[in-house]
Parts: C-alpha cells; sequence; structure tokens
C-alpha cells in the first residue's frame, strides 16, 4: 500500500471563512454589504410620503420609518436637500383598508380586525429621471384581535406594542381598539420601509 506523505507546512484557514462561505452559499445576505443601486448613486432624498386617504396621521409614520430604514445601513446617505442628492424615493399612500370577521367557539365570542395598506413607490435619479426602481402596488396586511371586551393579548401584534394585560382593565372598548390601531400603523409603517429598502437597494444572493 502506499504510503501517504503530508508536506511539512500546514496551511491553517480560519473557521470564519468557512462559516461566511457557507452563509453566503445559502442565499444569506447581510444588509449594509452591498447594493442594487448604480456605483455612482451614493445619497437619496426622501420626501413626505404623499397619501390618498384620509388616515392623515399615517403619512408622518410612513415617512419617518423610511429615512429611518435608508439611513439605518449607510448604503446610501440620506439628504434633506433634494438638490445635493443622486436619487430620490416618492411614495404614496395608495389605499386603507379596515376588515373585521368573528368567530365563536363553545366558551369564546373573537373578533379578528385587520389593516391592509397599499403604498406606491419609485427611486429616480434626480438629475435625468430614470427609474432605477418601483413597485405600483405594495401590499402590507396586519391582523390583531379582540375577545369579547378584551384583546387579544396573545395576538402578535399585542405583544410586539406597549399596551399590557394590567392597562386593558383601565380602558374601554374604543381606546383599546385606538391604542391596538396605533400600534399596528407603526409595524405596516416599518414592514412597508423593509420591504422597499430590501426591494430597491439591498443586492440580490
Amino acid at each position: 500500500m502506499p504510503k501517504l506523505r503530508l508536506s511539512g507546512r500546514l496551511s491553517i484557514i480560519p473557521l470564519g471563512f468557512f462559516m461566511v462561505g457557507g452563509l453566503l452559499g445559502c442565499g444569506y445576505g447581510f444588509q449594509g454589504s452591498g447594493s442594487v443601486l448604480p456605483e455612482d448613486v451614493k445619497s437619496v432624498h426622501i420626501p413626505q410620503v404623499g397619501n390618498l386617504t384620509p388616515e392623515t396621521k399615517f403619512t408622518k409614520q410612513l415617512t419617518e420609518a423610511l429615512r429611518d430604514r435608508f439611513d439605518r445601513y449607510g448604503v446610501v446617505t440620506v439628504l434633506e436637500s433634494p438638490a445635493r442628492a443622486h436619487a430620490s424615493l416618492e411614495a404614496n399612500i395608495q389605499k386603507i383598508e379596515r376588515a373585521t370577521s368573528t368567530s365563536t367557539s363553545s366558551s369564546d365570542f373573537a373578533l379578528q380586525n385587520s389593516i391592509t395598506v397599499n403604498v406606491a413607490a419609485v427611486l429616480k435619479r434626480r438629475d435625468t429621471g430614470q427609474v432605477l426602481w418601483s413597485n405600483p402596488n405594495l401590499v402590507v396586511t396586519k391582523v390583531y384581535g379582540a375577545s369579547g371586551n378584551t384583546v387579544v393579548t396573545s395576538a402578535p401584534t399585542f405583544s410586539a406594542g406597549s399596551l399590557n394585560a394590567q392597562d386593558l382593565n383601565a380602558l374601554n372598548d374604543r381606546e383599546i381598539a385606538r391604542g391596538q390601531e396605533k400600534e399596528v400603523f407603526g409595524l405596516i409603517s416599518d414592514q412597508v420601509a423593509q420591504q422597499i429598502y430590501e426591494q430597491a437597494v439591498m443586492p440580490e444572493f
């Protein structure tokens, strides 16, 4: 049997090399690690979001969520002055719909409320108007629930929000609904901003 001869020089490759290579090979990406935008697009201006609905409070929420999302990862710089920016991101709230469904069991009567938001967005070069990315109908829906006079505390939107079970006894149904809606619109704003950022800026792996 031939003997296996080993070279006297052993190359050591850091374990992190395999870990990173494996992650990239499996399709994982890291926010801030690249961009699908042209190399010369380094800054963006994000004006106040347009709103075709009477839900005026959502305008500010979504505008701030978009600016925060684009500014957070540093791939592009968010500028207040449109004249200095390489690109402009324009978003418009097209429609906001509410729906309520009911379900009953032997011991409970439950209300499931949902809010659906439709947003159109486009990213353009400021100088030429060339469209770099667009989505005419981005849709996000969040569901939250109520059971009798009490919010369903196991609902995802409840556990992610600022209300807690002890607060509910001091609130009436209308106050509870208003508080839940505020939390839901905050979650929707963040999700819309995340989807726009990932579609318009993040590289595809």
